[in-house]
């Protein structure tokens, strides 16, 4: 076993055992994610703690509104989504627009082209 996952899986069961007080009032629920990291929710608060080893250094992550819902209702997040999708219309408009101008400059072009074209076929005949 290399000593990089020995260590972790240390550090690991160290902070499980540290946290063995709290497991027993069913405050933490913990979870394995991976050979070097493992999650923790706190039941009562709802945060979740992430911890990794980077390096030889245990590192720990909180988020305290993982579990929080938003505070935004529900009117308020359809207002915003019609908004962003408003925002998104207008800006599909302006580039169609642009790309429909450019379309129209090379058939000008052309059609130019062709009346050059047709003129000079008349003159040389």
């Amino acid at each position: 076993m290399p000593v990089r996952t020995l260590f972790a899986l240390t550090l690991l069961a160290g902070l499980l055992a540290a946290a063995a007080p709290a497991l027993a009032d069913g405050k933490y629920q913990f979870m394995k994610a991976t050979e070097s990291r493992v999650w923790r929710l706190n039941t009562d608060t709802g945060e979740i703690t992430v911890c990794s080893l980077a390096g030889e250094n245990l590192v720990c992550t909180t988020s305290a509104k993982a579990a929080t819902p938003d505070a935004k209702t529900y009117a308020e997040m359809q207002k915003e989504k019609a908004e962003a999708e408003r925002e998104w219309a207008a800006e599909r408009k302006k580039r169609e627009d642009t790309q429909m101008k450019i379309i129209d400059r090379f058939l000008a072009f052309f059609r130019e082209l062709l009346t050059i074209s047709r003129e000079q076929e008349g003159s040389g005949s």
